[in-house]
């Protein structure tokens, strides 16, 4: 209670604590910063990762924009025309990680894959990344959202552990999401093009609370969207695995491995092969991409280590769909979303 009471009414999530017992009056906080303090804050929020002492003001205005959004880089909340918005800063990356965030949700987009909306910040010799929360009403009204490791973990039976990946989650959503219109399939679909993006583009960090669904209606049936995207970005490890199970290789950063399982997604082998060939020809063109949006070349070599490595350049490359075409006169398993 404590941990919900400090991180008062702006964290994620639907539970909150009232400083009242007969309605609801969270406790107050200062009015969040707008995008014209981005400066101030980002060199306020260099001082607490230095661990050197704040002034008066300055401990006022983290005060009214500290994120209780968690994350392991730091962040605040602002206001920009009257909707909130995260905003992240550099933290002494070995590239603008920012705008690399903000180039990669881009391409993303042209991917087929719904991102959260994100504008690029800049600041005295550095860039920041505002992204607009879609938790929340342009009036600050909560949507309500679950992240994947909530929602998995509360549809697996107890006594059992929950397999947190990519598959799991997609069954969650043929299961439980909106199924007006096909929206669960076309969902468990783009979760497909999500997995496959990351792979392709070294977003290792891919873990259960960086996936998130939006619940509908809560106060009927309460069933799942997927919500947009959000830290997408190469994480410029090239660690081979991913921090989400992809298929029955678990976490082996391949296209074969999320190939695997594509039943899960309600795709057929040749559909799920076509929308690899739909991302990798996006990741294709990454480095032109990422340099319109103004990612330095020097970045762009440093990313290339690993995007365009062996590891995964074979992999866009050595893609073959026609591996997954059914031999003449087998029928493919018809699929349940099917009419």
């Amino acid at each position: 209670m404590e941990y919900l009471y400090y991180a008062g009414d702006d964290r994620f999530g639907a539970l909150g604590v009232s400083t009242a017992a007969t309605e609801y009056e969270p406790r107050a906080l200062g009015p969040l910063p707008r995008l014209e303090d981005a400066q101030q804050l980002s060199e306020v929020a260099a001082k607490v990762e230095a661990s050197e002492p704040l002034s008066t003001l300055e401990a006022r205005i983290i005060a009214g924009g500290g994120s209780p959004l968690g994350g392991a880089k730091p962040k605040a909340l602002i206001n920009i025309e009257g909707a909130q918005w995260v905003i992240k800063f550099f933290n002494n990356e070995p590239v603008d990680a920012p705008l690399v965030e903000h180039a990669t949700m881009r391409l993303a987009s042209l991917a087929g894959i719904s991102v959260a909306v994100t504008q690029l910040v800049r600041l005295s010799g550095l860039h920041a990344v505002a992204i607009r929360r879609f938790d929340r009403t342009v009036g600050g009204g909560r949507i309500h959202s679950v992240s994947a490791s909530t929602a998995i973990r509360a549809a697996t039976a107890a006594g059992q552990e929950p397999l947190l990946g990519y598959p799991e989650l997609a069954r969650l959503l043929r299961r439980a999401g909106v199924a007006t219109d096909g929206a669960n399939l076309q969902d468990a679909r783009e979760l497909f093009r999500r997995m496959v993006f990351n792979i392709l583009m070294d977003n290792t960090d891919d873990h259960e609370k960086n996936h998130s669904l939006l619940v509908v209606a809560p106060f009927q049936h309460g069933r799942f969207r997927l919500a947009p995207a959000y830290d997408l970005l190469p994480t410029h490890s090239g660690q081979g695995y991913q921090e989400f199970i992809c298929g029955k290789q678990g976490r082996d950063s391949t296209l074969d491995n999320a190939m695997s399982e594509c039943d899960a997604f309600g795709l057929t082998p040749v559909e799920a092969a076509a929308e690899v060939v739909r991302v990798v020809d996006v990741v294709n063109t990454w480095k032109l991409h990422f340099a319109e949006v103004g990612v330095s070349s020097r970045d762009i070599e440093s990313l290339a280590q690993q995007i365009d490595g062996y590891h995964l350049l074979q992999q866009r490359t050595g893609f073959e769909p026609g591996r997954f075409v059914l031999p003449m006169g087998k029928r493919q398993r018809k699929s349940p979303f099917s009419l």
